[in-house]
C-alpha cells in the first residue's frame, strides 16, 4: 500500500505541504495542480468533487473551514478510511496553528514553516493505512483510535501520576509507554479520540531525549485558544505528558517530575517489558490464539497484541502479517457489523472469506447490528465478540473448530477487562 497527502489553499491552490508513505514517487506539480483544479473549478458551479475510485487507487478531496483543501491518494484503501485520515490530518494542522490562523492565512510562508512540526505526526497518521514498511514499529495503528498498553504496574503508575498532576495544577496528564497510554487522568480520557491520538504522536515523534514545551490547539475542545503541551521523558520509551497554562515554568515542571517519579524507576522499567505483548504476562491465553485486538468504542482506545503467547518471539517474521489480518478484519467486518455508528467498508485481505453467525445472534433492526462475527481462510480464522462498549477481535490458527472460537474469545475478553490494576 502507498499513500500521498496534499494540502493546498482553497482560494488559489497554493501548496502548503505534501507527505507520502510507501513505494511512491513524488507527484509532479502538474498532477497536484490538476487534482486541485478539478475540485476548485467545479466549486463555482455548485459541483463538489468528493472522491473517485480506480482499480488500484482511491482519491478523496475534503475542504476545511473554507480555507484549505486536503487531497488524499491511496492504494488498497477504502473511501471511508481515507476520509477519516483526511480529517485527522486537518486536526493535526489545527493542533499546531489553530483554526484562526488557517482561516486568515495572513502569511502562507510562515504557515508552512510553522506546520513543519506536524510532519512527523502526519507521517504517523499515514502509517495507520499500513503502507508496507514491515520495520515500522507503529504499524499497528488504527485510524481514529488511540493505543493503550495493559501493564500490571498501571495502577502504581496512576498513583504517582495523580500526585504529579496536583503538583503542576493540571487536570490533563498521562504516561506513555512505547507510545501507548498506560495511565491517564479522567480529564485526559475526556478528550476526543483524535486529540488523544495526536497528543500521543506529538509526544513520541522527533527527539524524545529532551523535554517538549509546545503550544497546542485541541481541534475539538479548544481550536482557537492554545494550551501548553509538555512532554518529559522519564526513562527511555516512557514519556509523561500534560496540558497546562502559562505556569508553572518548564523547569518547575521538570522538577516536579523528578520529585514524583524518583522512586518509580523500577516500576517503569518493568512496565516497559510488557511490550510488545501489551498485556500482563501472567495472563494465560489459549494456545490457539495468534493475535488480539481489544477496542473500547466509548472512549476510542485499543490494545493490540501480535505476540500473545509466552514463547512468542519479539522479532517473529509473521508478526506484521498477523497485525495486517487483525486490522483488516476490524476495518471490514467489525466496523460494519458490530460498530455501525462508524460505517466503513475497508480493504479485504487475501485468502479470507467473510461469514457471519446466524441471524438469531444479531440484533433485529435495519442496521443489522450484531454481537459477534467471524472470518475463515485457508491459514487463519478471525472472531470478534462485543460486550457493551468492549469489542475483542482474536486471530486463530485455521485448525481451531469454528464453533469453539466463541468460547475462547469470551473467556479472553473477560480476563482482559476484569483486572482493575491494568486500568482498561
Amino acid at each position: 500500500m502507498s499513500a500521498h497527502i496534499i494540502c493546498v489553499t482553497s482560494g488559489g491552490g497554493l501548496p502548503i505541504f505534501s507527505r507520502k508513505r510507501g513505494n511512491w514517487e513524488n507527484l509532479p506539480f502538474s498532477v497536484i495542480g490538476s487534482l486541485n483544479g478539478v475540485h476548485m473549478f467545479g466549486k463555482p458551479f455548485g459541483i463538489e468533487m468528493i472522491n473517485t475510485i480506480t482499480d488500484d487507487y482511491v482519491v478523496a478531496w475534503k475542504e476545511f473551514v473554507d480555507s484549505v483543501v486536503i487531497i488524499g491518494i491511496a492504494s488498497g484503501c477504502s473511501v471511508d478510511i481515507l476520509n477519516k485520515l483526511l480529517e485527522s490530518v486537518f486536526s493535526s494542522i489545527v493542533l499546531i496553528v489553530g483554526t484562526e490562523e488557517i482561516k486568515t492565512q495572513r502569511n502562507i510562508e510562515r504557515l508552512k514553516r510553522e506546520l513543519r512540526i506536524c510532519y512527523p505526526v502526519v507521517d504517523r497518521l499515514l502509517d495507520s493505512l499500513d503502507c508496507g514498511d514491515s520495520n515500522n514499529k507503529y504499524s499497528s495503528d488504527l485510524a481514529g483510535f488511540v493505543e493503550t498498553i495493559l501493564c500490571p504496574e498501571n495502577h502504581l503508575i496512576q498513583i504517582v501520576l495523580d500526585s504529579f498532576t496536583e503538583c503542576v495544577d493540571s487536570m490533563f496528564s498521562c504516561v506513555l509507554i512505547s507510545g501507548k497510554i498506560a495511565a491517564a487522568t479522567q480529564s485526559w480520557w475526556s478528550l476526543h479520540p483524535d486529540e488523544l491520538k495526536l497528543l500521543s504522536l506529538l509526544a513520541t515523534s522527533g527527539n524524545t531525549a529532551s523535554s517538549k514545551d509546545i503550544p497546542v490547539f485541541l481541534p475539538y475542545k479548544s481550536p482557537t485558544v492554545a494550551f501548553r503541551f509538555v512532554a518529559c521523558t522519564l526513562i527511555p520509551e516512557v514519556q509523561l505528558c500534560c496540558l497546562c497554562g502559562p505556569t508553572p515554568l518548564l523547569n518547575d515542571i521538570e522538577h516536579s517530575v523528578m520529585q514524583c517519579f524518583k522512586n518509580s524507576t523500577d516500576i517503569l522499567n518493568t512496565a516497559v517489558l510488557c511490550s510488545p505483548k501489551n498485556f500482563p504476562s501472567s495472563y494465560v491465553i489459549d494456545g490457539n490464539v495468534l493475535g488480539l485486538l481489544l477496542i473500547n468504542t466509548a472512549i476510542g482506545k485499543y490494545m493490540i497484541s501480535k505476540s500473545p503467547q509466552q514463547n512468542a518471539s519479539k522479532k517473529s517474521t509473521s508478526s506484521s502479517h498477523r497485525l495486517d489480518i487483525l486490522r483488516t478484519f476490524f476495518y471490514r467486518a467489525v466496523l460494519n457489523y458490530l460498530i455501525p455508528l462508524v460505517p466503513c467498508k475497508y480493504t479485504s485481505h487475501p485468502n479470507l472469506t467473510e461469514q457471519n453467525f446466524p441471524k438469531d445472534k444479531l440484533a433485529s433492526n435495519d442496521l443489522n447490528i450484531g454481537t459477534e462475527t467471524y472470518w475463515c481462510s485457508e491459514y487463519h480464522k478471525c472472531h470478534a465478540t462485543k460486550v457493551n462498549e468492549n469489542v475483542l477481535c482474536v486471530l486463530y490458527s485455521s485448525s481451531v473448530p469454528t464453533h469453539f472460537m466463541r468460547h475462547i474469545t469470551e473467556k479472553t475478553l473477560k480476563q482482559l477487562i476484569s483486572d482493575k490494576q491494568v486500568y482498561w
